[in-house]
């Protein structure tokens, strides 16, 4: 719900900037001359202002895309680690089953149960330390 509202924000302020920039542009549509490198010629202001606006907006979204995309190979490890960690807790179990031949019912959940909170733990810490690198 908070990541819907945080964008229905941004496409709000977003749309509200394209407004000001058009009205801007509009008032300033006079003829200028403009001077690029070695080319030389005549456009209207409002041509460059928008122009301007739209690679400053492609850019924009260039550097969201590759943040985008190293977001998502951070969660691809991370689920790997996950997929890791959950084959090592059903090792660790039958192991834990193995060893724990002699003791009584009552040993062995409390065996299992640190056994779990341990392996608790330590998603949670990748959890956190994914949220961190993703900014959340």
């Amino acid at each position: 719900m908070k990541k819907r509202a945080n964008l229905e924000l941004k496409f709000i302020v977003s749309l509200i900037f394209a407004v000001i920039v058009s009205i801007f542009a509009i008032q300033n549509a006079g003829s200028i001359e403009v001077r690029f490198f070695f080319a030389n010629f005549r456009i209207s202001q409002a041509v460059v202002i928008l122009g301007s606006t739209i690679i400053g907006a492609i850019i924009v979204l260039l550097l969201g895309l590759v943040k985008h995309i190293k977001h998502n190979k951070i969660i691809r490890q991370m689920s790997k680690e996950l997929e890791a960690l959950t084959l090592e807790n059903e090792t660790l179990k039958i192991k834990l089953e193995d060893l724990s031949g002699g003791q009584t019912q009552e040993e062995k959940t409390y065996q299992f149960e640190e056994t779990l909170e341990e392996t608790l733990a330590d998603v949670q810490q990748g959890e956190e330390n994914v949220d961190k690198d993703l900014g959340f």
